[in-house]
């Protein structure tokens, strides 16, 4: 066997590596180079996309476009990042840092050293971008860092399709994050969100039991919690899948169609 071919990990390994002693794939002989020299972190394009294409956008221009999950089922990478993005988009931006030829280091906080990627990312058959991206955009600063992420998990992006989202927020902000079985309050929802905290949701499996303005909740899906309403108590979400509409909830929808709430520390 060959000792270039990435570990294979387990899905259990895998959780085991996204803790903040985790640190990112050492690169390995025979790795591609950049024209400096440096190795770079090579991924393949995964089990939706049929190859690479390279991002020519804008990677994080003066406003910070909503990051949006594509065909990857990584809702527990991309909600945290869509809510870290609704209460303090400059700690995304400070992850990343251009450098020549095309190249960005992204700076994961559990990572020893930047994660360096370049900025070809996954396609389908007809050159159609799959994964994440900025809302209504290219993918930018949201594919590089999904895919900094992927290379950092296991060495590609099959190992995004299940996770915590707690493990998210984690690994974007080097931060241990509060997971709670018990739903909050709108009150409590609106104190935190005052207090600059990121807020995900995760759904469970009958979740789809639930309606909603939109449709029956997706099963297994992480969402952003963005507020909620004083008066009436509906909880304010956003889905990672479609970012720009707004979801609202009242407080016993919420409290049937999901699971599990997690909470960042301060974020300010």
């Amino acid at each position: 066997m060959s000792d270039h071919r990435p570990r294979v990990r387990t899905w259990r390994r895998t959780l085991r590596a996204l803790v903040l002693a985790g640190r990112a794939r050492e690169a390995r002989p025979g790795t591609p180079q950049d024209g400096a020299g440096a190795c770079l972190l090579p991924l393949a394009p995964g089990p939706h996309a049929r190859a690479l294409r390279e991002d020519q956008g804008p990677l994080a221009p003066a406003r910070l476009l909503r990051p949006r999950q594509g065909r990857l089922g990584d809702c527990w990478v991309m909600a945290p990042m869509l809510a870290i993005h609704e209460t303090a988009p400059e700690r995304l931006r400070q992850l990343l840092s251009e450098e020549a030829g095309g190249i960005v280091a992204v700076h994961l906080p559990g990572s020893a050293a930047p994660i360096r990627v370049d900025r070809r990312l996954p396609v389908d058959a007809r050159g159609t971008f799959q994964y994440g991206r900025r809302d209504g955009a290219n993918p930018g600063w949201a594919g590089v860092l999904e895919k900094a992420i992927a290379g950092h998990v296991a060495g590609g992006y099959d190992a995004l399709q299940r996770g915590f989202a707690r493990f998210g927020f984690e690994l974007l902000l080097g931060e241990r994050v509060r997971s709670q079985l018990r739903m909050p309050s709108a009150a409590q929802i609106i104190a935190w969100r005052a207090q600059g905290r990121a807020i995900a949701a995760s759904t469970h499996p009958l979740s789809s039991r639930v309606p909603t303005a939109f449709g029956p909740l997706p099963p297994n899906h992480v969402f952003a919690v963005v507020g909620a309403d004083p008066r009436s108590g509906h909880i304010h979400l956003r889905n990672p899948a479609r970012p720009a509409e707004l979801l609202v909830l009242d407080a016993r929808s919420f409290r049937r169609g999901f699971l599990s709430v997690d909470v960042t520390a301060p974020l300010g």
